[in-house]
């Protein structure tokens, strides 16, 4: 995945971008998101990518929005890696998180398909890949293990003990059942151990949810 970070020059990055406009989906930097392509709008605006540099913006949308039109002002560039037609009509697309960005405004659309007018500036640092190490680890681990039960999810527990501190939180960070603005605020949070101690509390915050009654670690 570092050769897609350093294949780019932070100033050479574009401005503006197509965007998939997504409900209670996020994508994080050197993260791999897969995709089904449905419907005239996002198979338009994967053709223009592929016809270009293949560079999209991933956006969730903001979830108490009926109309489902309004999205959260920031989101992340990704490349779109992976490219399959699976069946006539349907494609299916991963796409690889390169750095976040902050919508400055929302511009003309095209052919349907949204775009937008960003800045990376807020978080150059994405660039460099963080090599922090996480202290809380075991204690993410340990709480994670209640948690994916109260959902009736069976992990690879082989793939989460041997990823990396990054990978791990940034697995986590898309795929387990956040609440909407909880996942968008995993996405915008400055480090790797700022999400950590976010994704621990909102784990603790669901056992509330589930139980209706206030938990305590022993």
């Amino acid at each position: 995945m570092m050769s897609l970070i350093s294949a780019f020059d932070f100033s050479a990055l574009p401005k503006e971008l197509p965007i998939f406009d997504l409900s209670d989906v996020v994508l994080l930097p050197r993260a791999h998101l897969p995709i089904t392509v449905e419907g005239e709008k996002f198979k338009t605006l994967v053709d223009d990518a592929l016809k270009r540099d293949r560079l999209v913006g991933v956006v969730q949308k903001e979830p108490q929005d009926q109309a489902r039109h309004k999205i959260f002002r920031s989101g992340c560039l990704g490349k779109i890696t992976t490219f399959t037609e699976t069946e006539p009509g349907k494609y299916l697309v991963i796409v690889s998180g390169l750095v976040r960005f902050v919508i400055l405004k929302e511009l003309k659309r095209k052919k349907g398909y949204r775009r937008v007018k960003v800045s990376y500036e807020p978080f150059s640092f994405d660039l460099i890949e963080e090599k922090q190490v996480l202290f809380e680890r075991e204690t993410l681990v340990g709480l994670l293990k209640e948690y994916l039960t109260l959902y009736g999810i069976s992990p690879n527990w082989d793939e989460i003990n041997a990823a990396s501190d990054e990978r791990l939180i940034t697995s986590l960070a898309m795929v387990c059942p956040f609440e909407p603005r909880e996942k968008q605020a995993l996405l915008e949070s400055p480090s790797l151990v700022d999400r950590c101690r976010m994704m621990t509390a909102f784990i603790e915050m669901a056992f509330l949810r589930g139980s209706g009654e206030p938990w305590i670690q022993h």
